[in-house]
């Protein structure tokens, strides 16, 4: 059963063909997804006609043009990219278009966001348009919904840690979590647990960050600092290895001492609970005044890498090991 829609919109897996349907957001690769999902409802039918408009390079009469009855097709499958960059013409013909709707076409539309063209966007709406969700997953708990999704999808099963190690490693872009899951997906068999994840992913930025700021606050100065150092020597940028180190003290101090449920404190923070769960326990022992220190220190150290120092890699080191010498032992 597809979900209702809210003001936001329906998910892109819940659309179906509609008579319009806007894409609203500025996440691309989720339009790209529903404009897929489209495409891949019409070619089960052998007869739909495909145009592909954009709406900000649009000349006059191309809409009635694409959505008009042809001898060749019985339907027609109309994509207007670009919306949000709209000009008159589009607007002008897209307002009259929907006073009369064609009743075998799908008008399906994206617009990232802005005010351009928001007396159409109220035309779109008015006339009953399905509203599909493109806004960017910001929280990683977004992201990991989105990976089980995915693997649902493909009726195979990835592990809860599995999904977190994937979304650490690859979760700052929304398209290329979607072609790791993809890949994971075609290149693997079976359940896809860490292991799986940290072989494919395991060496990218984002996963060494982690890893080195897990074993630093845990005390294990000799795996962060043997960790750090092998990614440095292999070109690793020092700049997202200080804002994983950054985040990781800053939600160790924001968790301390705090016995809110890790579920409503994640909502409070918009962290997904597994997140505040993991700092929670990494906190454990910890004193407030050396979590604050490590914050400082921290701080000091991301002036140094972004150009205050003569060498990041030497503050990296010196910061893992301050924060390693305060962990509790």
């Amino acid at each position: 059963m597809a979900r209702a829609q809210t003001p936001a919109g329906i998910p892109w897996r819940d659309l179906q063909p509609q008579p319009l349907i806007l894409l609203s957001g500025s996440e691309d690769y989720l339009a790209s997804r529903a404009f897929e999902a489209m495409r891949r409802a019409a070619m089960g039918r052998g007869d739909i006609g495909h145009t592909v408009l954009s709406a900000s390079g649009y000349e006059p009469g191309s809409l009635l043009m694409a959505t008009s009855a042809s001898l060749f097709s019985s339907a027609n499958l109309v994509e207007v990219h670009n919306l949000a960059t709209m000009n008159e013409d589009f607007l002008k013909d897209g307002l009259k278009y929907l006073q009369d709707p064609a009743p075998d076409t799908v008008l399906i539309m994206h617009h990232s966001g802005g005010t351009r063209g928001k007396k159409l966007l109220d035309a779109v709406k008015k006339a009953g348009a399905v509203v599909v969700n493109c806004q960017p997953l910001k929280r990683d708990s977004e992201k990991i919904d989105f990976v089980m999704a995915e693997f649902k999808a493909a009726k195979r099963r990835i592990t809860n840690d599995a999904v977190k190690a994937l979304v650490a490693a690859v979760g700052s872009s929304l398209s290329e979590l979607g072609a790791s899951v993809h890949q994971l997906l075609e290149d693997t068999t079976g359940v896809v647990d860490e292991a799986v994840v940290d072989k494919y992913y395991g060496g990218r930025v984002e996963a060494t960050a982690f890893k080195v700021a897990d074993a630093a606050v845990s005390g294990n100065a000799h795996l962060a600092l043997a960790t750090l150092r092998h990614a440095l020597d292999t070109g690793t940028d020092p700049i997202p290895m200080v804002a994983t180190l950054a985040m990781k003290v800053r939600l160790m101090a924001k968790v301390l001492g705090v016995n809110e449920p890790a579920a409503q404190l994640a909502s409070e923070l918009g962290l997904a609970p597994w997140q505040v769960q993991a700092a929670q326990q990494q906190s454990r022992g910890w004193k407030r005044a050396d979590v604050a220190a490590c914050v400082e220190h921290v701080a000091q150290t991301d002036r140094m890498v972004k150009g205050g120092g003569k060498s990041p890699g030497y503050a990296l080191e010196r910061a893992v090991l301050f924060i390693a010498s305060k962990a509790p032992r």
